[in-house]
């Protein structure tokens, strides 16, 4: 039995960013993801999970957000955010962002 573990009246938004890094560079960015501060703290955050390649060559930064509105204002004006851009931009060869919402599987 599939069990959707997200309820559907509290879906929220998903963003999954895709870090592409050389390998000798991947501990350090997810150090630097994880040194950014309490991810309580940031407003409309639910969650955050970090995901590593086996070869050392992605980091998938995988966010789940109360709404697109929560995501977007921290994304633009907290400072903890800007600055841990700057040092993930610094580390990684190229970056892609995807948002997506849940579907239910009923």
């Amino acid at each position: 039995m599939i069990v959707n573990l997200i309820p559907a009246e509290d879906q929220g938004l998903f963003v999954l960013i895709v870090l592409t890094v050389r390998p000798e560079n991947q501990q350090a960015l997810i150090d630097s993801i994880r040194s950014a501060g309490d991810p309580a703290k940031v407003p409309g955050l639910r969650s955050i999970n970090l995901l590593r390649s086996l070869d050392g060559t992605q980091v998938i930064n995988h966010m789940h957000w109360a709404s697109k509105e929560a995501y977007e204002e921290a994304r633009g004006h907290l400072p903890v955010i800007k600055n841990t851009r700057a040092e993930v931009q610094r580390l990684t060869e190229n970056a892609a962002t995807n948002i997506y919402e849940a579907v239910s599987l009923s």
